[in-house]
This record gives C-alpha cells, sequence and structure tokens, in this order.
C-alpha cells in the first residue's frame, strides 16, 4: 500500500515543481492591462540606429507643452522579434494616444523591421483594442512604416492606418556614400541608392492603400536625405492625399527635423488639426 502512495506523492511533488517553475520564470512578450485604451493611437517609428532617445523630446513636446494628447505605450522589439510594451503615463478615453516604437536590432534590414512593425500592429489591436492609427515615421522609419502599408493588408489581424507622416525618409536611398561608408548593418545596402530593397518598395506601390492620408516632410538642411529623395514618395500615394512640407532653415539638420518646432506644428495640423 506504501508503494502507490509514495508514486502518487512524487508524482504530486513534480507535477508541483513543473507549475511553480513556470509561474515564476516563463517570460511574457507583452505586458496587457486590465484597463481598455481608445480605439485610435499615433504610432511613431524611428530610423535607422535610432534609440528611445529619437522621438522622445518630440513626444514630450505634443504632451507637456501642445497638449496634443498623453504617451501611453511603449513598444521594445527584441532582436529576436518579441514585443515587449508597457505603459508609460495615464489617460483618458478623450485622448489622443501616442505610442513609441523602438528595435533593439536598430541597423536591420526594410524586410525584417518591417515584419517586426506589423508584429507591433498586431499587439495594438490583439492586445489593446486599438482599430485605428497614425503613423509617424522619422528617415528609414518612413520607409519600414510605407513598406508596412504596401506588404501588410489592414484589417482582421491590424489597426486600420488613418494618416501617416514620413520625416526625412529617403525613399530614393541616402546619397550620402560616406555615411554608409562609415555605419554597419544590413540596413546600410538597403539604403543605398537604387538597392534591391529600394526597388521592391517602388515595384509594390500598387499595394499601397488609397485612402491613406500623407504628409512628406523634407530639410534643405538635412546633409543625409536631399529633398528631392525625401519627398519621392509623392509617387506611390494618390495625389488627393498627399502633402508636402520643405523645412528651409539650413539649420535643421536630418536628426534636428524631429526637434524642430516647425515640424511639430505641421505634424500637430495634418493629425490633429492643431495649431
Amino acid at each position: 500500500m506504501k508503494r502507490p502512495r509514495m508514486i502518487i506523492l512524487f508524482l504530486f511533488i513534480v507535477a508541483l515543481a513543473f507549475i511553480s517553475y513556470h509561474l515564476l520564470y516563463r517570460i511574457e512578450p507583452v505586458n496587457s492591462q486590465t484597463s481598455t485604451p481608445p480605439l485610435h493611437a499615433t504610432v511613431f517609428v524611428h530610423g535607422y540606429k535610432g534609440t528611445a532617445v529619437s522621438f522622445r523630446s518630440m513626444l514630450d513636446r505634443f504632451e507637456n507643452e501642445h497638449h496634443w494628447g498623453k504617451q501611453a505605450l511603449l513598444c521594445k522589439v527584441t532582436k529576436d522579434g518579441r514585443v515587449l510594451t508597457s505603459k508609460t503615463s495615464h489617460y483618458t478615453a478623450n485622448d489622443h494616444l501616442f505610442v513609441q516604437v523602438v528595435f533593439e536590432n536598430n541597423r536591420a534590414n526594410f524586410e525584417d523591421t518591417t515584419y517586426w512593425l506589423s508584429e507591433v500592429m498586431n499587439t495594438l489591436k490583439t492586445h489593446y483594442g486599438i482599430d485605428q492609427v497614425n503613423l509617424v515615421g522619422h528617415s528609414m522609419g518612413g520607409i519600414v512604416s510605407t513598406k508596412f502599408l504596401e506588404d501588410y493588408k489592414q484589417g482582421g489581424k491590424y489597426p486600420h492606418v488613418e494618416k501617416l507622416v514620413v520625416i526625412g525618409s529617403p525613399f530614393k536611398g541616402v546619397k550620402n556614400r560616406d555615411y554608409l561608408k562609415t555605419n554597419t548593418g544590413a540596413a546600410t545596402y538597403d539604403l543605398m541608392p537604387n538597392s534591391p530593397a529600394i526597388k521592391q518598395l517602388w515595384a509594390n506601390t500598387e499595394s499601397f492603400p488609397k485612402h491613406v492620408k500623407t504628409l512628406a516632410i523634407a530639410g534643405v538642411g538635412d546633409q543625409l536625405v536631399n529633398v528631392n529623395s525625401a519627398l519621392a514618395i509623392e509617387s506611390i500615394v494618390p495625389k488627393e492625399n498627399y502633402t508636402e512640407s520643405i523645412i528651409v532653415n539650413r539649420n535643421i539638420n536630418h536628426s534636428g527635423l524631429h526637434e524642430s518646432d516647425e515640424v511639430d506644428a505641421q505634424i500637430g495640423q495634418f493629425l490633429w488639426n492643431e495649431q
């Protein structure tokens, strides 16, 4: 009689240890919230070599100076593609939500980065109930946002994209060869003029959604992306949905475009009719 009891006790201890291990040490790729956020958000996508700092000051201005909305979520994508989210502030149902995306591998190619963005978008819809978004991308982030719209059909798994803002995005490639030579990573090849990745982006323009209103921002002081390259998305977006803005201040360089009050004003007006 003792042997069956000992076996049962042993199996119970093993099962208890197994359950305890998974409860204590499992990795959750997404930290879901108990509260349901509003159904609309604006998603900010940094460029090549970008970090959480890239849009930090812009988002701080949008929230604390302009009072256009609240920083709601930070979405970090690990090198192996897991989406880790954290709530960054309290907000109400009436607030515009700002979602910042940060890629741990910030030198990856267009294809991988676009896939990771699609995973973020799926997370926003599946775990947070966000059905509509705007996309704001700086530099390569604008290309990745455009490629997402071309490659991943809206509806079902992803929120509906209403508006797109691209800031200093090299749709014809980066023509500063010294910059490409002195930097590393798969993205440097994709960012070259006439690269296979650039050609693929242009080959798929018919897939760009016809309803997405787009603002392209270029700067004459941008030392990496010339005005023609930054505004080339005009040939992708339907004419009636396209708007462009050229920042003529030569003191505003490539990174300075997301630190500019003038750029802030352009985005506020375009996305939310804010002055």
